[in-house]
């Protein structure tokens, strides 16, 4: 058996070297690597590497000539280059072999469980900190609105104490409900300046214009006049008989302001038939009829336009009458309060929304630290797995390169041989066989992760384990504060 000596033969001519070093660095440099599933690794290719080298016709044209003579023990050139060619593939194979195991491992010591597992202990408490932090933060504010809202909740059950008020609440208008009765006023004074003014058109200088301005402002002073007494005749309804017999007294006004307006609209329509004289001016012509108590009721045209100017007006006064409650001073005293208590329990409702916040994230903490942990576990498992898939894919590239150096050597012996000339026999170190220096091949033992996996195991078990008492614990305390909020609702 002969062993391979690493030295180049220093007898060979320089240009035989040369060609030789060449080769070697051109077939290093011109294997492209083949990326297997996890790991890269030089591609060995024998018939190409035997057609780069020319193995073939060295050995003939060496052969030919009796070269390596018999009595030689070393190496020939062109076995050298086999060597030195696949040999550094080899040596590429247990440097991509090393590498990979590098990664795989590097991935399995990044995986410890241990701080998922504190973390998951952690938020149980966590939670009740960030809390009381919230509510202690807004403490302040939730206190000046709640004493805000007890001193109008004291002012409110005084009125209603004074007033013998129920504990119901007044009549609230909505916008909507204002916007109606605008638009029943708006089309009061609309209609009644139509009505009118097709007969004040007539008997004025200005005609059709004149005529609806003066419709409608008499429309204007008659509708607001009675809607704001209206206004004030709540009083009927207070609990003071002064104040009663005022609403009452203001009732009658009202009443006689809109017979006022429509007795004025009918003297206009008595009186404007009768303007001859361009020169004379309408108003003078009203007051003079109006002073000497003339009967401005001759027709029905004016009988209808003094009803109709009354059921306006009357209208009107209902509408400032139901504007809003009708206790005087109720809906006011009661929407301050209102206003009050609905800014606390919008900052209270506020703070519950952020609480649940906080419980919804730190419950989804608790969920994506079980869920990283499990995943975790996988990925330990299958990093395990690859280490078997990356010893036997690192076995098969090793035996690949060293049955392509054998198998090149002895291609090489083979056709050496068969040109050699009958008196010049072949050496006898061809009948021996080729011997590989040894190279420490990578550990992919996994002894030592498994005990690691048991231990991961046991920190996930542990996590499972105390998940549900940790949510619970969330929960409860999430319900502990919630219900700290509950009774200031009570207090007013």
């Amino acid at each position: 058996m002969v062993f391979v000596n690493k030295e180049w033969l220093m007898d060979f001519k320089l240009m035989s070297f040369l060609r030789s070093f060449f080769s070697n660095i051109k077939m290093l440099f011109s294997s492209q690597p083949i990326q297997a599933a996890e790991g890269y690794f030089p591609v060995i290719d024998p018939d190409k590497i035997k057609a780069e080298l020319r193995i073939v016709e060295q050995a003939r044209a060496q052969g030919a000539v009796g070269v390596p003579d018999a009595r030689d023990t070393r190496l020939t050139e062109t076995e050298h280059q086999i060597m030195g060619t696949v040999g550094s593939l080899r040596a590429a194979t247990y440097k991509s072999g090393e590498g990979w195991l590098k990664v795989i491992q590097q991935r399995l010591d990044s995986i410890d469980l241990t701080q998922q597992r504190n973390r998951t202990i952690q938020l149980g408490e966590e939670f009740e900190r960030k809390a009381d932090s919230v509510l202690s933060k807004r403490d302040g504010e939730l206190q000046d609105l709640l004493r805000n809202a007890k001193a109008t909740k004291t002012e409110l059950d005084a009125f209603r104490a004074e007033n013998r008020r129920s504990e119901a609440a007044p009549k609230m208008v909505e916008w909507t409900g204002y916007a109606v009765k605008v638009a029943i006023l708006a089309g009061c004074c609309l209609v009644e300046s139509v009505i009118n003014a097709n007969f004040f058109a007539s008997g004025m200088v200005g005609g059709l214009l004149a005529g609806v301005v003066m419709a409608f402002c008499l429309a204007v002073i008659n509708i607001l006049g009675a809607f704001f007494i209206g206004r004030l005749t709540t009083n009927i309804n207070h609990v003071r008989p002064i104040r009663r017999l005022a609403g009452y007294v203001l009732l009658l006004v009202a009443i006689l302001w809109t017979c006022a307006v429509g007795g004025l609209v009918a003297y206009c329509r008595f009186v404007m038939p009768q303007i001859q004289d361009e020169t004379v001016g309408n108003m003078h012509l009203i007051w003079q009829s109006i002073s000497t108590l003339t009967n401005p009721f001759d027709s029905l045209e004016s009988i209808a336009l003094f009803l109709f100017t009354v059921l306006f007006g009357l209208i009107a006064l209902v509408d400032g009458y139901k504007w809003s409650d009708p206790y005087p001073g109720y809906t006011k005293i009661y929407k301050k309060h209102f206003d009050k208590f609905q800014d606390l329990l919008g900052l209270i409702q506020e703070l519950q929304v952020e609480l649940e916040g906080i419980k919804e994230e730190t419950l989804d903490e608790i969920e994506a630290n079980v869920k990283t942990a499990k995943d975790a576990i996988n990925k330990f498992r299958s990093s395990m797995g690859e280490k078997g898939v990356a010893k036997k894919k690192v076995t098969q590239h090793l035996v690949l390169a060293e049955n392509t150096i054998r198998a090149l050597t002895q291609a090489y012996r083979y056709e050496n041989q068969m040109v050699r000339p009958a008196d010049k026999p072949r050496p006898d170190y061809f009948n021996n066989e080729i011997v590989l220096d040894l190279e420490p091949f990578p550990d992919f033992g996994i002894e030592k992760d498994e005990a690691r996996l048991a231990v991961q195991g046991e920190l996930l078990q542990e996590m499972l384990s105390i998940l549900e008492p940790t949510r619970a614990k969330v929960q409860s305390a999430f319900i502990q504060k919630f219900d700290q909020l509950q009774p200031l609702q009570g207090q007013i």
